[in-house]
C-alpha cells in the first residue's frame, strides 16, 4: 500500500515530486532575460574617467587656436610673415602716423633705426601715401606706403638684418637686379639685400599676369629709395 501524502515527511514529498511531475525547459528569450537578470553588475568606475577626458579634449580644442603659430626656421620666412602681417594691418587700418614730408625724415630716421638718403616720393603711377616706423622681429625698420591708379596698396618695408641671405632658388631677373619673389599667405613680395638693410616690396598683386607691372614698381622703387644704418 503506497504511502498517502499526509503521511510523508516534507522531504520526502519534495523527493517524490521532483522524481514524479514532468520537467519542461523554459522558452530561450526568458532563460536568457533570468541569466542577464543573474549577472553581476559591470563596474562603473570608467564613466568618471570617460566624462574627464570628454572636458580636457573640449578645453584642448578651445585653446588650440589661441596659442602661438609655430615659429618658422628659416629667418627670411619669419620676417615675409612679419612684413605680411603689416602690410595687413595697413590695409586695415591705415598707417599709425602718417609722414609724407621731407621735413620729417630726421624723426623718421631716430625713430626706426632706418636712414634713407633717396626715397620715392611717387610718381604717375605709384602714389606715396604714408612713412612710418615699424617693429617686426624684434627690431626697429621703416615702411613706406604706395597705392597705383588701379587701388593696390603697396607697402616697402626696410630692416636692419647684416646676417640675412635671400633665397638663391627664387631669384627672378628684374631688369639689373635680382630680388627673390616670394608668396605669402595671398601676397607677393619682392626680396632683397642693400648691403646690411633687408627690403621687402608687398602687394596683393599676386597673377602672372600682374608681375611685369609688379616688376616695374620695384624697378621705380629700387632705384630711388636708399636705406641705410646710421648707427
Amino acid at each position: 500500500m503506497s504511502d498517502r501524502p499526509s503521511e510523508m515527511g516534507d522531504e520526502e514529498l519534495a523527493r517524490r515530486l521532483a522524481s514524479g511531475l514532468p520537467r519542461h525547459e523554459a522558452p530561450a528569450h526568458l532563460r536568457g532575460r533570468i541569466l542577464r537578470q543573474a549577472r553581476p553588475a559591470r563596474p562603473t568606475w570608467w564613466a568618471p574617467a570617460v566624462a574627464a577626458l570628454a572636458t580636457a579634449l573640449g578645453l584642448l580644442l578651445l585653446f588650440v587656436p589661441l596659442l602661438p603659430r609655430i615659429t618658422p626656421a628659416d629667418p627670411v620666412q619669419r620676417l615675409v610673415r612679419s612684413v605680411v602681417a603689416e602690410h595687413t594691418r595697413a590695409l586695415l587700418w591705415g598707417a599709425r602716423r602718417a609722414e609724407i614730408e621731407p621735413a620729417s625724415l630726421p624723426w623718421l630716421t631716430q625713430e626706426s633705426g632706418i636712414g634713407l638718403a633717396k626715397l620715392f616720393g611717387g610718381d604717375d603711377l605709384l602714389a606715396f601715401t604714408a612713412a612710418e616706423p615699424v617693429y617686426l622681429e624684434q627690431n626697429r625698420g621703416v615702411a613706406l606706403h604706395y597705392r597705383d591708379a588701379d587701388g593696390h596698396l603697396l607697402t616697402y618695408v626696410a630692416l636692419p638684418a647684416p646676417g640675412l641671405t635671400v633665397p638663391e632658388a627664387k631669384r627672378r631677373q628684374v631688369d639689373r637686379w635680382r630680388p627673390a619673389l616670394v608668396h605669402e599667405a595671398g601676397f607677393a613680395l619682392w626680396v632683397w639685400k642693400q648691403k646690411d638693410v633687408a627690403c621687402f616690396l608687398i602687394t596683393d598683386m599676386v597673377s602672372e599676369g600682374e608681375l611685369d607691372r609688379f616688376k616695374d614698381y620695384f624697378v621705380r622703387v629700387r632705384v630711388a629709395t636708399e636705406p641705410y644704418l646710421p648707427y
